[in-house]
């Protein structure tokens, strides 16, 4: 299109003809086209108005004609109209089923185009439609009959695919400009309806999966929020006062059951209570149970069996998850939260458990080296 001698520079024209800047040089040196402009020394800029002829010459050569000739061949001044050649082309390569149906009585098939004569069942030029098992009474030759005898432009129908099989097509039905001496015609268009259906199926998942980033954004907040609180207490309180606060936070700000903080002392857990109290106070051995050393052993917190949660005195029915809190290799406790339901523990999970756990582990080591300090009474 010629947007009034507007120019563009080399690598949008590039772009928009799809002929490399170097190409463009080669053709402008050995051929004197395109001519772009220059002010002195500055950047080669291209004219839009050149853009459908280096289009041309490019479709041409790539089909093997000669440059000399594609070039002279693409000197024209306005784009010629489309022939009926070229219309009867367009219709016939089209990438979707379509016919021309004489009527009212008999609907004939007057031309069916390449996406139909691959189908045997459809390649029916010259046959009426009645030949179709399915056509009498059908939605299609209601539609045919209503556009012959009415004034609607066009139709949209359900009818069993060209191809066969239990499959349903949809099709647009419009009427044909009649000539003299010629028979009323009705244009019949096939709408791909599965791409539709695949595009809206794209688009429900697509905004499921923003919904569950925006939970996973909000989830993500709120933790790092609570992280932050947690870590300013952590500095600021010491001693049996902070353990229980921040139990009782976290069963506020995670939606637990309970909680509480058991201490590793010589092979053994002692909880003395928790949050809710629903646990302690316990001595747990850490040994009994497979799972919680494994899980202290490897320091991941990680959901523990019935029977390991029990030992701490969390209820049958409910869910106990355990934080081993480690300083420098060295175990210290663990954090025990009780839930109803378990949930999957996902990087962001694991990241807020291991803040908790390191200021945890940091108030519990600074405890011990203040008792320590005070040596014997």
């Amino acid at each position: 299109m010629d947007k009034g001698g507007h120019t563009v520079s080399a690598t949008d024209f590039a772009n928009l003809t799809g002929v490399s800047r170097e190409r463009l040089r080669t053709w402008e040196r050995r051929f004197g086209f395109p001519r772009p402009e220059r002010s002195g020394s500055g950047p080669r800029r291209y004219a839009i108005g050149d853009a459908p002829r280096v289009v041309a010459v490019r479709r041409a050569a790539e089909q093997g004609v000669p440059l000399t000739r594609a070039i002279e061949a693409s000197d024209f001044a306005a784009a010629p109209p489309v022939s009926d050649a070229t219309l009867a082309s367009v219709v016939a390569a089209a990438p979707t089923p379509a016919l021309v149906i004489a009527g009212p009585e008999p609907l004939r098939v007057l031309y069916t185009n390449a996406q139909l004569a691959i189908f045997p069942a459809a390649d029916a030029t010259g046959h009426t439609l009645d030949l179709l098992p399915w056509f009498a009474g059908s939605e299609l030759e209601r539609t045919l009959l209503t556009l012959f005898a009415s004034d609607a432009p066009a139709l949209e129908c359900a009818h069993p695919a060209w191809s066969g099989g239990d499959t349903t097509a949809r099709s647009l039905a419009y009427r044909l400009p009649a000539q003299a001496g010629e028979p009323p015609a009705v244009a019949l268009v096939g709408i791909d309806r599965a791409q539709d259906r695949r595009t809206r199926r794209d688009l429900i998942d697509a905004r499921g999966e923003l919904a569950q980033l925006r939970r996973r954004e909000q989830r993500q907040e709120r933790w790092l929020a609570l992280a932050a609180a947690l870590a300013e207490r952590f500095q600021h309180e010491a001693g049996a006062d902070v353990l229980a606060t921040t139990a009782d936070t976290l069963v506020r700000r995670l939606s637990a059951v309970d909680a509480g903080i058991a201490v590793y002392m010589a092979g053994e857990l002692a909880l003395g209570s928790s949050s809710r109290g629903l646990l302690g106070p316990r001595m747990v051995t850490v040994t009994g149970y497979a799972d919680l050393a494994a899980l202290m052993q490897a320091g991941q917190p990680g959901w523990l069996s019935p029977a390991a949660g029990g030992a701490f005195g969390a209820p049958g029915g409910l869910h106990s998850l355990a934080v081993p809190i480690t300083v420098v290799a060295e175990t210290l406790g663990v954090l025990l939260l009780v839930f109803d339901e378990p949930t999957e523990l996902d990087d962001d999970a694991r990241q807020l458990l291991t803040i908790v756990s390191a200021g945890l582990g940091f108030t519990l080591l600074r405890d011990r080296l203040v008792e320590s300090s005070k040596g014997p009474s």
